[in-house]
């Protein structure tokens, strides 16, 4: 009875629902940006800066284009490099208040709650992320997009993260400016 007690608890503790997380619902204005987003990328005009942006798995282009299109090299290289990027963030935070530096972001508790390994979407933690940050950012900096021909369509999502790590876990509120990331409104 006592091996089974103990098989069942391993069972629960490692099932893919552990830490489970929705996806992103986007608002009908991130929709609206993301369809616009992937006929700027299709687009004959796109500069040879642009083209080269678009093959870099850290680039906004590469996200909008890929993370949709499960099965492909490209989909498989993304998630790789979402989970990279999400489990350095966790653990560097983690690590940060451990030896008390103080982190550039506060998650409740000094722990980003990470979906398991095993869940069907181990990134959803980072892709929701990202999403919410778009959403942020569409309605604090409407034009962004439409800036410096459309610069920020091409932009790293290393800082798209890193912006929405700092406002969705700030560690001072206001954020005070000399923390503050250039480029972004808070």
């Amino acid at each position: 009875m006592k091996n089974f007690m103990i098989l069942g608890l391993c069972g629960l503790l490692s099932s893919p629902s552990w830490g489970h997380t929705a996806p992103w619902d986007p608002s009908p204005q991130l929709k609206a940006l993301i369809i616009g987003l992937k006929l700027t990328y299709a687009s004959s005009t796109l500069t040879e800066i642009d083209r080269i942006n678009m093959q870099r798995v850290d680039n906004l282009s590469f996200f909008i284009s890929h993370i949709d299109q499960p099965g492909t090299p490209e989909h498989a290289q993304l998630k790789a490099f979402l989970w990279g990027m999400q489990k350095a963030h966790a653990g560097s935070v983690y690590q940060q208040i451990r030896t008390n530096v103080v982190p550039w972001f506060c998650p409740k508790g000094g722990q980003l709650r990470l979906p398991s390994p095993n869940s069907p979407n181990p990134t959803v933690f980072i892709e929701n992320l990202i999403y919410e940050t778009l959403e942020r950012d569409l309605q604090r900096d409407p034009k962004r997009f439409e800036r410096y021909n459309g610069s920020a369509a091409f932009m790293p999502v290393t800082g798209i993260v890193m912006y929405g790590l700092q406002i969705k876990y700030p560690c001072y509120r206001p954020i005070p400016e000399r923390h503050r990331l250039p480029g972004w409104v808070y």
